[in-house]
Parts: C-alpha cells; structure tokens; sequence
C-alpha cells in the first residue's frame, strides 16, 4: 500500500487495492488530487467526463452551442439533458449512478417526481429496487434524493458461504478481513453477512451469549479489522429503511461486546482503525497499571483524533485531565464509586447504528479542521430550511459528534450510575453564537445532547443528562446516565428567532431608552414637591417608579459589560454574572409586588372607600416589595446550580444563568418557577383587582355638569391607566414561547410595545394627566393662580390618576 499512486484532479478511485483511476462522470468533477468520490455539478453547470471542474450551461440554443464548444452531437447526451432541465427549472436532470449495489439511473423528473423502480443487481430472491426523488432545498434548489432499499452486493454470497466453510475460525476471521478491505463495495447485506460468519466461529450476536469461547488476540484483531471495514463504509442506508438496518447491524454491534468479553486479552485495549474494546475486570489493572476505583480513561493521540483512527488508543488507570483524553467512564453506585465488571467498544463512526435523523459526515485525512466545521455548519444551515421527509414525517438532520461507546457492565449494583466525559470529534466552536441562513433570515444555533442508541426503533434516544460549556464545547461534554448501552453526543441545530429578532431588540432598547426617561422625569416632578408625595398613592407611585427605573437601567446598561461572544468586562456564567442576573432577577420581582400594592391601593381607594386606612403602610408595603423576593433569586441560582465531576474532569450545569446574557434561562425550571408563575400571579391578583374597580366606574354617577362624552373619556382613561400601569402588558409574555411562529411574533411585539413603553405611561398618567401635579407646577412657576377646589373633584382627580 506504500507504492500505492493518488488518482490526479479529474479522476477518483473509492476502492482499495485497484490499479488504475476512474474518470469522473458526465456532469462530475474532482480538482484534488487522490480524491475518493467526485463532485456533482451545480444547477446551470456542466462537465464532460474526467474533468477538474463545471462550465456553464449555454443560456439558449444549448444543443447548437453545446455541439460548437465540446463537439457533442447527440441531444440525448447526459450533459445536454442536464443544461435543458436546468434551463426549464423544478426539474432534476436526467443522471446515472454507480455502486456497490449496481449501475441506476432515472430520466428528467419534476418536482416531488419519484423516477421509475430500478432493480438492484444482486437481489434476487426477493427482488429489490432503488428509486429517486426530485426534491428542492430551502435554497430553491434541485436536487435528487436516493432510496435504496438494496442489500446485497458483488461479494455479499462469498461473505455468507465463508460461514458454511470448513475453514478453521482463524482462517475465516482472516478471510472477513480479507473480503471487506475494499470500504467502497460494502453493503448492508455484507454486513449481515459477516454477522452470520461471526456466529459460526462462537461470536453471538445476541446481547446476552450463553456461550463465552476464548479467541485469541490475533483472531481479536482480524475480525476488529473486519468490522472496522464495514464502518468505514457508506452503506447508503435509504432513511425509510434504518429500522429494518438496525436489525441487521444491530447484531455486528452486540458482537463487538462479546468479542471484547470473549477475547484472551483482559484489561488491555485491542485496536482496528474504527473499532477498538477492552473488557475491564473487577480487581484487575488496567494496561499493568493500579487504577482509580470506577474510573477509567481513554486516550487517543490529537493526530489520531483529527483522522479518526483508534488504532492507538489506550486504556488508562486514571482520570487525569490530559489533551489526549477522548472519554472517561465512571460507574457508581449511588454517590458513591463503585468497581466493576465492563465491556467497553469504541466505534469512530454510526454507520452501525442508522437513524432517519442521523447525518454521517466522514471527515477526509487532508481535510483541515477549518474545513469540516465550515462544511457541517453549512449543512446545518440548509438543514433548517430544507428537512427530508420519511413515512414518519420530518427529519431533523443531527451529525455524531464524539466516539461511539458501547458499554456492558455485568451484575450492576443497585441505584447504578455510568457519567461519561466524552471529548468531541470535532471542536464547532462558541455554540452560543447563532448562525444566520441567509436564505430564509431564520437564525439557528448549534447545540450538543447526549443520546444513546435504541436498536429496535434505529433512534438515537436523548435519555441521558448533558453538561458542557456552550462557549467552549470543544473541551467536553459529560453525559450523566442510569444505564448501560451505546452512547455518543450528537448535534444538531435549532431555530433561535428569525430575522426580526434584531429589529425587537433595537425596538425594545429605544422604547425602554424613553422609557426610563419618563420614569426619571416623573421622579423629578414627584420628589420635590412635597405637597405631591405626601399622599398614600403617591408615596407608592413613587416606589413603584423607583423599582421600575432600577430595572429598567439594569436592562440597559448591560449590554457595556455584557455581550454573547463573552468578551466583555463581566464573562458569562462567572460570579460576577451571576450576581448582575440575581439582582435583575430581585428587581423585576420587585416591581411585580409594587405592582400588586398599586392594585391594592386603588382597591381601597375607589371600592372600600372607607374602612381603608393601615397603620404604618409604608413601612409595611416596603417590607412586603422589597423583602418577599429577596430570597427567590438566591433560591433559583443555588438550587439549580450544580457542578458535576467525572474524574478530573469538573463541569458547572447552570440552569439557572441564560448562555448569552446574565438573566435567568429561558424555557428552564427556575425561569417557570421563579420569574413567569410570579408574574402570573400578579396579573390574576390584579384583574381581580381592577374588575372590582372597573365595576365601580361603571356604577359611578356623573358629578355637576360633567358631559357623557367628558365621563366617558375620564373611565376609558383611567382603565387603561389601570390596565399598564398593573402590568397586564406581561400577560402576553406568557404566549411568547408558543410554538404557531406568527403568533408567536404578534405576542413579541405587544409584550415589547407594552412592557418597554410602561415608564412612559407612568409619567402621562402619574404627571401628564394628574390635574393635582399639572396645578402645582403651574403655580410654582407663575403660570397659573392657585385656587380651591371642591372636596368632590379634587377626589375625581386623584381616582382618574391613581
């Protein structure tokens, strides 16, 4: 293999061991030199065979110019068809494939067009058949999407027949080895074929063997690389069939366990390029060295990680924090470590493990980093706009992100628990930071589960509890479970909001900006005049504005110490964050219990209007607004702040703090609990409240030779006055997070214009249309005589303002 020449641009080969190169097809292209597999052109591009890149398809009288450029004489050409259906639009071109499983191809077809049954090669009891499908992306773009619903491929009855043979089992284990070398050809019928040789030499593919036959370390090796082949293959498993797969490869999988219980070598890794296993005994070192109870390490060279070769991995006896650890197991019982009995396989790849969501992006060895991020990323943004379809409805496109692990641990102790760190494959980057489509001005970001693998339903079930820093994933994830089964982390991208996102957030900083205006004038106004500020209800109002303007800045000014790419004075998810967000946290609650004693005391004043006094209000309603919150804040952060070990590896669960900004989580326990159910009950007290009031006004009589229209306008005013300033503009708050997009956005905006726009409505009804606050100001300032008013009026006023 060391003589072995790279194909030059314009030439591929996907298989081992050949000869000579392949030249791309028609409409195909490679400019890298050794590549595997071709590029498809693009839509309106073109190419003969054996080219390095695309042309561009003539605009009109294409057979003509197609003839003078490149000498085509034939209007059925693969390469005419395809300028001609991409000319006409909605349409797929006409295009033929080779593979494993034999030659297909379809004609022109239209948009959701399925082609005609294309009988695979090598099935034939039964016969089965692939088929394509014409489908646009969110781009507006065509494409085909394939099904292949074959099994079995050029090799597939040797594979089978080597079970039957009267080979010895070290002969067939080298012989499997021998058979699926070529990566390029293996089919999932070759997979269920080895299956079947495995069972002949003593390797059962149930999860639970009754029979544990000793195989030695160099037939260990031989049948790893066996499977290993078949990992490294594409199986080109169709979505609509990953179930059916999953019972086949499911049983290669249970293997693999009991090769590693099976196999002479104890305590010790036996490695392939995708598979390596260990069978870890109770009281045993781990590689000749003590271990730490109920830790175990897997290292793996950065190099090795970057190509996804576990050719050398190693076991170690510690859980050290070290730049080469890829996963750490820790097995408990209760809170407790606990040693125990373990079969551990390591597998690079899911391609044993299919699922209609699961997208198996292989990573090339000259591929850089850089590259494979940016490649994933754009297949995550296509994604959000463009989701395949199954029988079961829409699949949402997830990619594996971390080494699958297998793990099978005998006799579990009760109240068992198996934490995994688990060190992605590929290092994305901040997953904080949304990325926007350009196509659709949707916003998405990336986030990281852990999941383990249900064979029976093929899914990739999010059962386990996942840890990690969304700013810094590349340094882990934890993956906190209560069983023992195939595990990895997957990832997979979500809407965020969509592009108005940005003009809300300016729309609430301008109108919160005047806002806080307002409540600063209504504060100058108020606190000098003491005439004003010793009534009952003003005092109130003005720790009501108070409350409401702390608040208010705290949202402002953030923003200079604050920011999502974490790069401002106070870091995200630090002490200092999570002070700013308890704080804002108290303040907001705050508010609210002001808000329920401004409710209260216009109960008093236009309802019971007698009866009503209260001895030391004041000192009682500032007890009430500013002590009852002070302990929830404090509540939510250090009850659902948690900070979990595996090893030396220590990660903090914030459930409390947002990822991008210093408040509480979205859509979390403490954001339910501690901040919606409080404003719930506001806006409930509260329209008990002003139903009570809203009765009296409309009982109330007319005083002196007030007109209809004048008593009208006096009502409306005051029950909209009521209504903003009692916080009613939070009850669309709670409909924000409904799934129905557009009225989802409805509900944004009237929370946004009603709840940033409170401290301007504040200043007009505690100011601008409080006859007691205009009369005194004019007087101060000379513009208006002071006079007497009448018992009956001057208690209109102050209703119409309270």
């Amino acid at each position: 293999l060391t003589d072995c020449e790279k194909c030059v641009v314009g030439e591929f080969q996907d298989q081992t061991g050949q000869g000579t190169c392949k030249k791309c097809p028609v409409n195909m292209y490679s400019n890298e030199v050794g590549a595997k597999f071709c590029q498809s052109c693009t839509e309106n591009k073109y190419s003969l065979e054996g080219q390095t890149s695309c042309k561009q398809c003539p605009r009109t009288n294409i057979e003509e110019e197609m003839k003078k450029i490149d000498g085509i004489d034939d209007g059925n050409h693969i390469a005419v068809k395809k300028c001609k259906s991409d000319a006409l639009g909605n349409v797929c071109a006409a295009a033929t494939y080779n593979n494993q499983y034999g030659s297909f191809s379809h004609d022109e077809l239209k948009l959701d067009q399925t082609s005609k049954k294309n009988p695979c090669k090598y099935d034939k009891d039964p016969v089965r058949y692939a088929v394509f499908v014409c489908r646009m992306d969110g781009a507006g773009k065509m494409h085909v999407v394939p099904s292949y619903e074959c099994q079995n491929t050029e090799k597939t009855s040797k594979i089978s027949d080597l079970a039957d043979d009267s080979k010895t089992e070290k002969q067939k284990a080298e012989k499997l080895e021998d058979l699926t070398e070529d990566t390029a050809t293996n089919g999932i019928g070759d997979v269920e074929a080895v299956s079947k040789v495995l069972d002949s030499i003593g390797i059962s593919n149930k999860a639970e063997a009754s029979t544990k036959k000793p195989i030695n370390e160099t037939m260990t090796k031989s049948i790893l690389n066996a499977v290993s082949n078949l990992v490294d293959s594409d199986l080109k498993v169709a979505k609509d069939k990953t179930t059916s797969a999953s019972q086949i490869s499911g049983g290669v999988v249970n293997q693999m366990v009991n090769v590693a219980k099976q196999t002479t070598v104890k305590s010790k890794m036996v490695n392939s390029p995708r598979v390596a296993v260990i069978d870890i005994e109770k009281g045993k070192d781990v590689e000749n060295k003590p271990k730490k109870k109920g830790v175990i390490a897997f290292t793996l060279p950065e190099t090795n990680q970057r190509n996804n070769d576990l050719k050398d991995c190693k076991a170690e006896s510690g859980g050290e924090k070290n730049a080469n650890t890829i996963l750490l197991i820790e097995t408990k019982k209760g809170s407790e470590n606990e040693e125990v009995d373990m079969a551990v396989v390591l597998i690079t790849d899911a391609t044993l493990m299919p699922d209609a969501k699961l997208s198996v992006l292989k990573k090339e060895e000259a591929a850089t980093d850089e590259g494979t991020v940016e490649n994933i990323l754009k297949s995550l943004k296509k994604d959000m706009n463009d989701t395949t379809k199954t029988g079961s409805g829409p699949v949402k496109q997830t990619f594996v992100n971390s080494f699958i692990t297998e793990v099978k641990v005998e006799n579990q102790p009760p109240d068992f628990k198996l934490n995994l760190f688990m060190k992605p494959t590929i290092d994305i980057g901040d997953t904080s930071t949304s990325l926007d489509t350009e196509e659709s001005g949707k916003r998405v970001k990336v986030g990281y589960e852990c999941a383990s693998y249900n064979p029976v339903n093929a899914t990739w079930n999010k059962d386990c509890k996942t840890v990690y820093n969304t700013a810094k994933p590349g340094d882990g994830v934890l993956c906190l479970c209560d069983h023992n089964t195939s595990f990895a982390v997957l990832m997979s991208a979500y809407e965020v909001d969509r592009g108005y996102a940005q003009v809300q957030s300016y729309l609430t900083y301008v109108l919160l900006g005047f806002s806080t205006v307002g409540l600063f004038l209504t504060l100058v106004f108020l606190l000098p005049a003491k005439a004003l500020r010793s009534t009952r209800s003003a005092k109130i109002n003005i720790c009501f504005t108070i409350a409401l303007l702390l608040s208010s800045l705290m949202f402002l000014i953030q923003d200079a110490f604050i920011n999502a790419e974490d790069t401002g004075v106070i870091k995200l998810k630090s002490t200092g964050c999570a002070v700013y967000a308890m704080i804002q946290h108290y303040l907001w609650l705050v508010v609210f219990v002001w808000m329920v004693v401004e409710g209260f005391l216009m109960y008093l004043s236009l309802v019971q209007v007698f009866g009503s006094h209260i001895s030391k209000y004041m000192l009682k309603f500032n007890l009430a607004a500013w002590g009852i919150p002070l302990p929830i804040p404090f509540i939510g952060y250090f009850v659902f702040t948690k900070s979990h070990t595996v090893g030396s590896f220590t990660f903090t669960d914030h459930g409390y703090l947002a990822d991008t900004m210093c408040f509480i989580k979205p859509e979390s326990i403490p954001f339910y609990a501690l901040f919606l159910a409080p404003i719930i009950l506001v806006i409930l007290v509260n329209l008990v409240f002003f139903a009570l009031v809203a009765k009296v006004i409309k009982n109330s009589k007319s005083s002196g030779n007030v007109s209809d229209q004048e008593q009208i306008l006096r009502q409306l005013k005051a029950a909209v006055g009521v209504m903003v300033l009692l916080g009613t503009g939070w009850f669309f708050g709670i409909f924000m997070s409904l799934p129905a997009p557009q009225f989802q956005v409805g509900m944004q905006y009237l929370f946004i214009l009603l709840n940033s726009t409170q401290g301007i409505f504040v200043f007009l009804f505690y100011i601008v249309l409080n006859d007691q606050v205009k009369t005194h100001w004019l007087v101060k300032m000379g513009l208006q005589e002071e006079k007497r008013t009448t018992t009956s009026s001057s208690a209109a006023g102050k209703s119409a303002a309270t």
